[in-house]
């Protein structure tokens, strides 16, 4: 979705008036990759808009850390401590070159004042976020971390050959990459590093993947990797 897509959005959801007043005194920010938006403790400045990027937030303590969800372009954050008048439960940071609108409270205020409509749309937002937590919780709770290492793996090989050019043979043999550290990638997926290392080497073994260069693979054995995908502890 682009910056302007993102926009366009959440702003179709207002009237012209409410869209005057929530863009009266928003703020379009820049954060590099790794720097913090907020941390978890923070007080609220209201909602922000991600424009481009991504936006990770986590929360742990203890050098380990789990992603409760990520934010691409299009996506609202903050909605809970603005709700609660309470503090960030989490620490966002910028996973990539990101670009966020924010949206101060007193802006967003008016603007559901005028537009009501815009707190159902910050609502519903957040309501889906809850569903994708619930699942992601399951996942984690049910499911080892060899099976969501495999379901990621799927993911990024989907991706890759979907992009990759159509001539015989590209596609089965296009290398993918993580998309992210071992550190990242165990955050998402509710773990250590260490944990993510010894799992690569296992699937290495089982044939599933190989290694082609600095944090590329290619899968070896698809109907291993669905097998390890679909298996339950």
């Amino acid at each position: 979705m682009s910056q302007v897509d993102a926009r366009n959005q959440l702003l179709e959801a207002l009237s012209s008036a409410g869209r005057a007043a929530l863009l009266k005194q928003s703020v379009e920010k820049q954060f590099s990759t790794g720097e913090i938006l907020w941390s978890a403790g923070d007080h609220s400045e209201g909602i922000i808009l991600v424009l481009e990027g991504m936006v990770r937030i986590v929360r742990g303590s203890g050098g380990r850390q789990l992603v409760i969800h990520s934010g691409e372009p299009g996506a609202t954050l903050g909605e809970v401590p603005f709700f609660t008048g309470g503090r960030y439960p989490a620490t966002a940071i910028a996973a990539e070159p990101t670009r966020c609108l924010f949206l101060l409270e007193g802006a967003v205020r008016r603007a559901i004042a005028i537009d009501p409509a815009l707190a159902f749309f910050f609502l519903k937002r957040l309501s889906h976020r809850i569903e994708a937590l619930v699942e992601r919780v399951d996942q984690i709770t049910v499911n080892s971390v060899q099976t969501r290492l495999a379901q990621f793996i799927l993911q990024r090989h989907q991706t890759t050959i979907t992009s990759a050019p159509s001539r015989a043979g590209a596609r089965k043999n296009a290398a993918f990459s993580l998309g992210m550290t071992q550190t990242a990638l165990a955050e998402e997926l509710g773990t250590v590093r260490e944990v993510v290392v010894r799992a690569l080497r296992g699937l290495r073994r089982l044939g599933a993947i190989e290694r082609v260069g600095e944090g590329k693979y290619r899968v070896l054995e698809l109907a291993i990797l669905e097998e390890l995908a679909e298996s339950a502890p």
